[in-house]
C-alpha cells in the first residue's frame, strides 16, 4: 500500500483542528447558557421580588408627591365650610368660563401635573373664589386658556362651584414673567404663551386680571 493511502495530509489536520475548536465555543457557549438558566435566572427573580416588595411597601407609607395626585372629579354641591374640612389636592371644584373667546375648563384644587392634564388649577396658597383675596387659575396652553390673549378688557369671566357662582370683570390682559397681585376680591387667569426651551422658567405668561362683580353662594 503507497504512503499516500496510510496517512493523513496536513491539510486535513488543520481543517480537523478547527472544527474541534469551533465545537469547543459551541459548548463552552452551551454551559455558559445553562448556567445563567440555573443560576442566574432564579437569582434575578428574587431580586427583583424583594425591589417590587420594595416598593409596595415604600408606596404605603409616602405620601404622592405632586405628579402622583389622584384626580377626584365627583361633583356635590355642599356649603363652603363642609368643603373646607374635605378639599384635598386633585379635588375638582368646578368650572370657569368666558363665552365671548370660547374658553371653559374645569378647574381642580392645586396647580401640578395630574390636575392640569385634566383642566385648570386652582393655585392653593391663593384666595377661594369670594373670600377677600384673589384666586389664582392656571393651565396649559393645548387647553381652551389658549384664548385668554383675546378677551378684552370688560369682559365677564364666571366661575362655579360647589358652594356657589361667581361673576368677575376683566379689568387688564398682559403678558409677563409675572403679574401685580391685585387688591380685594379678585381673579387672575394665566396660560404659557412663549415658552423658551430648557427655562425652568417656561417663558412669558398671558394674565387675565378681574374684579368679582356679583357672587350666589349656595
Amino acid at each position: 500500500m503507497s504512503k499516500s493511502q496510510n496517512s493523513t495530509s496536513p491539510s486535513h489536520k488543520k481543517k480537523s483542528k478547527k472544527h474541534y475548536q469551533v465545537l469547543s465555543y459551541f459548548r463552552y457557549a452551551a454551559v455558559y447558557l445553562l448556567a445563567s438558566l440555573i443560576v442566574i435566572a432564579p437569582l434575578s427573580a428574587m431580586i427583583l421580588s424583594k425591589a417590587v416588595n420594595t416598593v409596595h411597601t415604600a408606596q404605603k407609607v409616602m405620601t404622592p408627591n405632586s405628579n402622583e395626585v389622584f384626580i377626584d372629579d365627583s361633583y356635590d354641591e355642599c356649603s363652603y365650610s363642609d368643603f373646607l374640612e374635605t378639599v384635598k389636592v386633585g379635588k375638582l371644584l368646578g368650572s370657569v368660563s368666558c363665552e365671548n373667546v370660547g374658553l371653559y375648563e374645569n378647574v381642580y384644587y392645586g396647580i401640578n401635573r395630574a390636575c392640569l392634564r385634566n383642566g385648570a388649577g386652582l393655585d392653593s396658597t391663593s384666595y377661594l373664589f369670594g373670600e377677600g383675596g384673589c384666586s389664582k387659575i392656571a393651565a396649559y396652553e393645548s387647553t381652551s386658556f389658549k384664548t385668554l390673549k383675546n378677551i378684552k378688557v370688560g369682559a365677564t369671566i364666571k366661575v362655579e362651584t360647589y358652594w356657589g357662582s361667581y361673576e368677575y370683570r376683566v379689568t387688564a390682559v398682559t403678558e409677563g414673567k409675572s403679574f401685580d397681585i391685585p387688591d380685594g376680591d379678585s381673579l387672575v387667569l394665566a396660560v404659557n404663551s412663549s415658552a423658551e426651551p430648557f427655562s425652568a422658567q417656561n417663558g412669558i405668561n398671558t394674565y387675565v386680571i378681574a374684579e368679582l362683580t356679583s357672587k350666589e353662594v349656595h
